[in-house]
């Protein structure tokens, strides 16, 4: 006697063919919902009913197999109904990716032209703060609407304060670097009186909190921390290959909410620093020698520096070696693009996702 065969197995249906019945459904959910009106009652009907029919196929938590042929079938009677009556509404797989593609490039400009903004450092002059090849994001909404590649505003709704890192667009006809982006800090806003007394910067009279601040393995030299620090070459800033060291301080300041940190040639008494780096005189000077209102004949506001309205006054971190606000001016509010808020690569990998706000 022939012993009872088994009954033959269900043949299931592969990862692919579920994945793109599973595709299909989607596809054509998003076209009843958004073309059924058009369509009409009779085929958004007619195409609802082949979906329930695709999804009773499919895996489930009740039913974890799928019978191969049922989900073909299923998938093709969809496909077919689709095309019967949204069929001028399916897209071809090429424009879906073109229109991927022109969207999300819509999206950046938006983002990039309105939003934020990514801008790489490059230069040493917001050392300690910021280091060379930095790159940061840029928010381009803090003080208002911009209008697209443009650092003119078009919408006001608020202004630069004190102790905010911001980006500007240079403007000095002639000069090799108009039209450039800068990043500095905001020292002085509209209305304040400010100069800069042996490192100690004076706002409306008052001299900003500072204290003594330094890196664990700096030496104290008469109970002040001095430490060397790499001087970049200004046409040539590598941050990898300095052009040399020197002896420098730091301090902390305090400005508001606002605390960072300032870098200054460590001075032997004059305006020179140990090992013959430039040590700045104080700001702004008596003779002028080419520094903004430098002039005291010309300054009324003497020996302050009065910033007038629609304008703020920045300088580097780095004080000393630092291209800035007391070499070519005031920065007016519509050169500027946005407010610095994070660091999002560093090569030092611990100061990435830093906030400097």
């Amino acid at each position: 006697m022939t012993p009872p065969q088994p009954r033959k197995a269900e043949s299931g249906a592969s990862r692919q063919a579920i994945r793109r019945a599973r595709e299909l459904q989607g596809e054509a959910l998003r076209l009843v919902k958004r073309k059924g009106k058009v369509a009409g009652k009779a085929a958004t009907a007619a195409v609802e009913e082949r979906i329930a029919e695709l999804a009773a196929t499919l895996p489930s938590r009740g039913k974890p197999r799928a019978d191969a042929l049922r989900v073909d079938e299923a998938t093709i009677a969809l496909d077919a109904a689709l095309e019967k009556h949204f069929g001028r509404f399916r897209k071809g797989m090429l424009r879906e990716y073109v229109e991927a593609i022109a969207w999300a490039i819509v999206l950046a400009l938006i983002i990039r032209s309105f939003i934020f903004e990514a801008f790489s450092i490059p230069s040493g002059s917001m050392l300690p703060t910021l280091q060379i090849g930095d790159r940061l994001f840029v928010n381009k909404i803090s003080y208002g609407l911009y209008a697209p590649f443009s650092s003119h505003r078009l919408i006001h709704w608020g202004e630069p304060e004190r102790g905010n890192i911001i980006v500007f667009e240079f403007d000095s006809p002639g000069d090799k670097h108009d039209g450039d982006d800068y990043i500095k800090r905001v020292v002085a806003v509209a209305g304040d009186r400010v100069r800069l007394d042996d490192n100690i910067l004076y706002v409306n009279g008052q001299p900003v909190q500072t204290r003594p601040t330094a890196p664990e393995e700096w030496i104290a030299t008469g109970g002040v921390p001095v430490g060397r620090c790499p001087v970049y070459d200004s046409d040539q800033d590598d941050p990898i290959d300095p052009s040399g060291t020197c002896a420098c301080v730091q301090q902390e300041e305090t400005v508001g909410d606002h605390r960072y940190i300032t870098q200054h040639m460590a001075s032997d008494g004059g305006h020179f620093a140990v090992g013959g780096c430039m040590n700045m005189p104080d700001w702004p000077l008596h003779d002028g020698r080419g520094r903004y209102f430098g002039d005291a004949a010309s300054n009324p506001a003497w020996p302050d520096v009065v910033i007038p309205e629609g304008h703020v006054f920045v300088m580097g971190d780095n004080r000393d070696r630092s291209e800035d606000g007391r070499y070519w001016g005031l920065v007016p509010y519509d050169h500027i693009k946005g407010v610095a808020f994070v660091i999002w690569f560093a090569r030092d990998t611990s100061r990435i996702l830093n906030w400097l706000i």
